[in-house]
C-alpha cells in the first residue's frame, strides 16, 4: 500500500515497530569493524564486574571451600594426595594463590592436617581473594566463550550480545564462579567445546582432524576439572556422522574407514593425552610424601607402592609411574563417590534434591549468613528465576517440537534452527539420564545442574530463533524480542543479587525474593 508506515503488513507502525526501527539505526551508526571489539569489551566489563570483582566477600569459607583450600594448600606445599575430582581444577586454585601470595606472612600449615578444615580452624587473617583468584577469572572470561556461542547460534553481534544476559546475570553461577569451586574452570571448557562443536557443525565442507583434536582438547579439559563433563563426548560421533554427509559420495569401505580412524583416533588419542598431562602436573608438583598424621592416612590406604616410591623419591615419574598415580587417583574418586550419602528428604536440614526438580529451580541452598544490626547478609545458591524458567520452558518446547516433527510429521520450523533444536535436546535427556543414575547413588546438589542450565540456555535461544523463523518475523522485531528477553533477565538478575553477594537486606527486603516461591529462609 503506497505511504503506508513500516510495520506488519496492513497495519500501522506501532511503538514497538518504532522502537525496533531505533535499534536498527542504532546498529548502523556504528563502524562495522568496531561491532565485535565492541560487543567484547561490554561483556569483559560486565563479566569482571559480576564475576570477578567483590570476589573477597564473604571472608569466610563456604560450602566447598572448606575443602578446595585445603586442596590446593597440599599442591602449594608440593605434598602427594588423591582427591574426589579430577586434580585441574585444584591445580588451577592453587596457581591462583601463588600468583598473588596474600597469606606470605600467615602460617597455612593447619590447612595441611585434614582434607577438610573447620572455618574456625582457618589462620586469623586468612584473605580469600588468592584462592578464589583463578575461579573468579575463569568466570569473568567464561563471559566472553558465552557471547562467542551465542553469535554462532544466532549469526548477529548485537542478539548475541543481547543473549550473553543468561550468562552475565545468572546468580547462581556468581556465587559459585566467584568461590573457591570447580564449576567456573567446568564451564569455561564446556561452553569452549560447545562452541567448537557449533563451528563445526555449521561448516558445510568436509572437517579436518585438527578441529576435532581442539574439541576434544577442551572436552578434556572439562572432564579433568570434573569428571561429569564426560557427556560432552557424545557430541562426537554426532558431529562425525554429520561431517560424513558433507563428504562426497562414492567413497568406498576403506576410504570411509581411514576417515573414521583418523578423526576417532585423533579425538580419543588427544583425551587421553590431555589426561596425561594434568596428571603428570600432579604428580611434578605433588611429590612429596603425605605428612604423618595428617589427611594423608586415608590416601595412602588407596596408594600403590609404586605411588609411594615416587613420593619418597626411590623412583622416578615415568610411564608406568604415570600410570599406576592415574589408576591409584581414579580408584579413590571411586571410593570416596560409593562413600557419600544417599539423599534422604526426611533428614532435617537436608540440602540435597533430586535430578528432576533441579529444572524448576527447587532445593536453593543458604550457604552462609551473617546478621547484625537488623541486616542480614546471605550467601544464598539462587537462580535467575526468570531464566531458569525460560530455560525449563525452551526444554518442554523442544520435546514438543521434536515430538511434532518426528511423531507426528507436523512442521516444525526451518531446518538450521530445528537440527540444532533435536541435538542439543538429545544431549540434554543424556544429561538427565547420567545425573539420575548418579542421584540414585549419591545425594546431589542444584549446582550439579550447571551443565544441563547451559543447554537449556542454548534451547531458549534456538527456540527463539526457529519461533522467529517459522513466523518469518523481521530483523528489527527480533532484536526487539531479544531486547525484551534480555531486559526481564538483567531486571530478575540484579533483583536477586543481594542473596549473590553477601549484600545486607532487612527481613522484609529478603522476603520479597520470596515473591514467587521460597528460595530464602529470611532472618529477623
Amino acid at each position: 500500500m503506497p505511504g503506508q508506515p513500516a510495520g506488519v503488513p496492513g497495519q500501522p507502525a506501532g511503538t514497538l515497530d518504532r522502537v525496533s526501527d531505533r535499534l536498527d539505526r542504532v546498529g548502523d551508526r556504528i563502524p562495522e569493524a568496531l561491532k565485535t571489539p565492541l560487543c567484547m569489551l561490554i561483556v569483559l566489563i560486565l563479566g569482571l564486574v559480576m564475576y570477578f570483582a567483590g570476589r573477597a566477600e564473604p571472608t569466610h569459607a563456604f560450602w566447598d571451600e572448606n575443602y578446595h583450600i585445603t586442596s590446593a594448600e597440599r599442591y602449594l606445599a608440593g605434598v602427594g594426595q588423591l582427591e574426589p575430582h579430577p586434580p585441574l581444577g585444584l591445580m588451577l586454585i592453587a596457581l591462583g594463590e601463588k600468583l598473588t601470595s596474600p597469606n606470605a606472612a600467615i602460617d597455612k600449615t593447619p590447612l595441611l592436617a585434614d582434607k577438610y578444615i573447620n572455618g574456625d580452624n582457618i589462620p586469623q587473617g586468612f584473605s580469600f581473594a588468592g584462592m578464589r583468584l583463578m575461579p573468579s577469572l575463569f568466570g569473568a572470561l567464561g563471559a566472553l566463550l558465552f557471547l562467542g556461542l551465542m553469535i554462532e547460534l544466532t549469526g548477529s553481534r548485537l542478539t548475541g550480545l543481547l543473549f550473553s544476559t543468561l550468562y552475565l546475570f545468572e546468580n547462581a553461577w556468581i556465587v559459585h564462579f566467584r568461590a573457591v569451586h570447580l564449576d567456573s574452570f567446568q564451564m569455561f571448557f564446556c561452553i569452549g567445546t560447545l562452541w567448537i562443536f557449533l563451528r563445526m557443525w555449521k561448516q558445510q565442507t568436509a572437517l579436518r582432524a585438527g578441529q576435532y583434536i581442539g574439541m576434544a582438547a577442551l572436552c578434556g579439559l572439562g572432564i579433568m576439572v570434573k569428571i561429569n563433563a564426560a557427556m560432552l563426548l557424545i557430541l562426537f560421533p554426532i558431529i562425525y556422522f554429520k561431517d560424513a554427509g558433507t563428504r562426497a559420495r562414492g567413497f568406498r569401505w576403506g576410504e570411509q574407514l581411514r576417515h573414521f580412524g583418523i578423526k576417532a583416533g585423533s579425538s580419543v588419542l588427544t583425551v587421553l593425552a590431555v589426561t596425561a598431562v594434568v596428571f603428570a602436573l600432579h604428580a611434578l608438583i605433588g611429590s612429596k610424601p603425605v605428612p604423618a598424621g595428617s589427611s594423608g592416612n586415608t590416601d595412602n590406604e588407596f596408594m600403590s607402592q609404586t605411588y609411594k616410591d615416587y613420593l619418597g623419591q626411590r623412583s622416578s615419574l615415568g610411564p608406568s609411574t604415570l600410570l599406576a598415580i592415574t589408576d591409584d587417583y581414579f580408584k579413590f574418586m571411586d571410593h570416596d563417590h560409593k562413600g557419600v550419602p544417599k539423599l534422604d528428604v526426611c533428614k532435617p536440614g537436608e540440602n540435597g534434591s533430586h535430578p528432576l526438580h533441579w529444572p524448576i529451580h527447587d532445593k536453593t541452598i543458604n550457604y552462609r549468613w551473617d546478621s547484625a544490626d537488623g541486616f542480614t547478609r546471605y550467601v544464598q545458591l539462587v537462580g535467575n528465576q526468570v531464566s531458569w524458567y525460560l530455560g525449563l520452558a525452551a526444554v518442554l518446547l523442544s520435546f514438543l517440537t521434536v515430538a511434532n516433527r518426528r511423531l507426528f510429521n507436523i512442521d516444525a520450523g526451518s531446518g538450521r534452527s530445528y537440527a540444532l533444536i533435536e541435538v542439543f535436546t538429545g544431549l540434554y535427556v543424556v544429561f538427565m539420564l547420567l545425573h539420575l543414575y548418579l542421584g540414585a547413588q549419591r545425594v546431589m546438589y542444584l549446582y550439579h545442574y550447571f551443565i544441563g542450565l547451559l543447554i537449556s540456555y542454548l534451547l531458549i535461544v534456538l527456540n527463539w530463533q526457529n519461533l522467529c523463523e517459522f513466523h518469518k518475523l523481521g530483523q528489527g522485531m527480533r532484536r526487539l524480542s531479544a531486547l525484551i528477553i534480555a531486559v526481564a533477565i538483567l531486571v530478575s538478575g540484579i533483583f536477586f543479587l543481594p542473596l549473590s553477594n553477601h549484600w545486607p537486606l532487612n527481613k522484609d527486603q529478603c522476603e520479597r525474593r520470596n515473591i514467587f516461591s521460597h528460595i530464602v529462609s529470611c532472618q529477623g
